[in-house]
């Protein structure tokens, strides 16, 4: 355990100092350069996506800046990526906490892209099964309205289940996230309220049927 906890913050630090030394900044308006993941292997990617994050979240003066944002979502959405490059470029938004528009869609667009490798720098997972999913959960209060819009026109059960998984975890947090179990019934209580509204005001019996289904996920 201690062994694995040193090499954790070795390959934090040497990531850190690898990247400082060539990341370009604006002090009026934050970070503008992401990477360009599609002219790196996944081992250099997922270096970089890691020190980047490090780099920035760590700073106490250098900020994001909605274009470094933007670059990374241009990135996801002009399809240069492989699978593998896609998940490490979700990862970092989910880190960064990126709540802008068209981040957090281009995330519900992704939610059920399924990761299929460990990271190499750690040999430990910074990601889970669905990283748009957790991605969409890092991010917080500020996914909940598009996630719920998407729910009224989503008909594939995998996506439907992870929105609603994303949905449950979010708004638990905001009372119950000390104790695991509460946590879940109230992210669970609000969604069912939400959701029935939804119900109620809707008109499309498509819609009506998508909304009904994602209600059924909650009792499961």
């Amino acid at each position: 355990m201690i062994n694995n906890c040193l090499l954790f913050c070795l390959a934090i630090l040497m990531a850190v100092v690898t990247r400082a030394s060539a990341q370009e900044w604006v002090n009026t308006s934050g970070a503008t350069n992401a990477p360009d993941f599609s002219k790196l292997s996944y081992d250099e990617a997922s270096d970089e996506a890691l020190s980047e994050s490090v780099h920035i979240m760590g700073s106490k003066t250098k900020k994001i800046g909605p274009q470094y944002i933007a670059n990374l979502v241009n990135q996801l959405r002009q399809g240069n990526l492989d699978d593998d490059k896609k998940v490490v470029v979700i990862w970092l938004l989910g880190e960064l906490r990126a709540s802008d528009t068209n981040a957090i869609e281009m995330l519900i667009k992704n939610i059920d892209l399924k990761a299929s490798k460990l990271d190499p720098l750690l040999r430990i997972r910074r990601w889970g099964e669905y990283p748009a999913e957790e991605a969409l959960e890092e991010i917080g209060m500020p996914v909940v309205d598009p996630v719920f819009s998407h729910l009224s026109t989503e008909s594939k059960g995998l996506r439907r289940h992870l929105m609603c998984k994303a949905l449950i975890q979010v708004e638990g947090k905001i009372d119950g996230r000390w104790n695991v179990n509460q946590s879940e019934a109230l992210g669970k209580q609000f969604c069912k309220q939400q959701l029935n509204q939804m119900l109620s005001n809707e008109s499309d019996p498509a819609k009506k049927a998508n909304i009904e289904l994602a209600l059924k996920e909650l009792v499961k």
